[in-house]
């Protein structure tokens, strides 16, 4: 595959990873590692969109993933050809060995002689979308649902493949269709419930979880996903509520309304949704990321020229109308070839990406998880990124002293409160530092962190030892 092709799904992996849309950025990354094992960056890139995609998602897993290579093998026991079982023997010792390409040449080389059989049809599509072949995986199923047109499994196959280009509309027909024709079928309804999920209708994919989980109650997969989703519904019902306090105590603070629209869109409140940024928009037309969200759920809605409209905007307040990639797009709007002008569109149309900090949130996620180094490794290159950010800083003391340095934690402590002199919980921990050595200095740092607003637990903390008191 070429290069190109590895390029356009990182774009498009970095649209959505911008947007917050993390779970569909992590199919776009691995497609890309898939195409080109030397990406740059892309292990790193994986590394991020994995952990805030369990972040937001859980573990959400397709039976297609979960049980890929048993069914493959499975499949390819299926294959006769010229009258020979020594054929499916040959396949299924490639994809034992993990060589999917030479499996795949084989199979290539059988097409010739046995173009209808639907086994060969079926491991052949898999072992594409495994190497992130999409467009070829796509292909040779749209042949198999042209000789076998009322096949499920040929048509659940072909969902997933468009649900792994992020294509919700068509890959629910495939489901759709599949569902109907083996509605007992509990890999279709997991899936089905995997695209709900991904295309925000939560409490849909929770309905149909609920139905495969009744069919199959001793499935480990089915009940992850349910619970996965189960968790992400509350998590988010909590964001939303605490945000409309927020937002209907300070109306004109602008931000709180772009991220409470953001939230009610990850929650599937479609509606509501668009008619905050709406509103947002309208007080403020310079907010970019509102014409991103926007724009995305025009596009899930498939409401394609309101969809451009807002992603335009985007790029035209970027002034990134010059480039070569907004050339094509005009190009392909101009001939009405609206989804492909919206591909090259969403190219420019994306939300700024702070590296350093999604090492700072990478890191704050292996540090919660009790894994000192791997988060000082992101903490410092973090501070290698911007030196400027003082969280690195803090965090960075944070893994020293977990680690028992406490001369290094104590150093990076007072940079960073020469980058900010108001960072309380900074004060803090320099206060709790000194506690032992230098009492008087100890307990300037902890009142400054008291005056500045410490959080209650930390300021519990502050004024027991201030008072005289033992801290527990």
């Amino acid at each position: 595959m070429s290069s190109k092709e590895a390029e356009e799904h990182f774009d498009r992996g970095l649209h959505y990873f911008r947007g917050g849309f993390y779970p569909a950025a992590l199919q776009e990354f691995r497609i890309v590692q898939s195409l080109d094992p030397a990406y740059p960056n892309i292990g790193y890139i994986l590394e991020v969109a994995r952990k805030r995609s369990e972040e937001v998602a859980g573990r959400l897993e397709a039976f297609i993933e979960e049980e890929f290579d048993e069914q493959i093998v499975q499949l390819s026991e299926q294959l006769i050809v010229d009258g020979a079982r020594s054929f499916s023997a040959e396949v299924e010792h490639l994809l034992r060995q993990g060589r999917p390409e030479a499996a795949l040449e084989k199979l290539r080389q059988a097409d010739q002689i046995v173009p209808d059989s639907k086994p060969l049809l079926l491991v052949m599509a898999s072992i594409q979308r495994r190497l992130g072949r999409l467009t070829e995986a796509e292909n040779t199923l749209l042949r198999a649902r042209a000789l076998y047109p009322r096949d499920p499994e040929v048509l659940n196959n072909l969902g997933n493949v468009y649900l792994s280009r992020n294509l919700f509309k068509i890959a629910e027909e495939q489901f759709q269709e599949a569902r109907r024709l083996a509605p007992d079928d509990v890999r279709i309804l997991n899936n089905l419930g995997a695209l709900n999920m991904q295309s925000y209708r939560l409490d849909d994919a929770v309905e149909i979880f609920e139905e495969a989980l009744s069919r199959a109650p001793q499935s480990r997969v089915i009940r992850r996903n349910l619970e996965n989703v189960k968790a992400r519904i509350q998590a988010l019902d909590a964001e939303i509520t605490r945000l409309r306090q927020e937002y209907y105590a300070h109306p004109t603070y602008l931000d709180i309304g772009l991220a409470l629209g953001k939230t009610l869109l990850f929650r599937g409140f479609i509606h509501e949704a668009r008619s905050l940024l709406s509103e947002v928009l309208a007080k403020n037309p310079n907010l970019i990321a509102a014409h991103f969200y926007l724009g995305t759920i025009f596009e899930l809605e498939g409401a394609l020229p309101k969809a451009i409209e807002h992603f335009r905007e985007m790029v035209i307040r970027k002034k990134q109308t010059q480039s070569p990639a907004y050339r094509a797009f005009e190009s392909l709007l101009k001939e009405d070839y609206q989804e492909e002008a919206l591909h090259e569109l969403k190219k420019l149309a994306v939300l700024d990406l702070d590296m350093a900090a999604s090492h700072i949130n990478l890191g704050i996620r292996y540090f919660e998880d009790g894994l000192w180094k791997e988060a000082l490794r992101h903490f410092e290159e973090a501070a290698a990124l911007n030196a400027n950010y003082p969280d690195a800083l803090y965090w960075m003391a944070m893994c020293h002293l977990q680690l028992g340095k406490k001369a290094a934690a104590e150093k990076h402590l007072q940079q960073a409160l020469d980058l900010n002199p108001r960072y309380a919980d900074a004060h803090y921990q320099l206060g709790m530092l000194y506690r032992k050595k230098a009492v008087k200095k100890a307990a300037q740092h902890l009142q400054q962190a008291l005056n500045l607003g410490l959080r209650p637990s930390f300021a519990a903390i502050a004024r027991r030892h201030l008072s005289g008191k033992p801290t527990r």
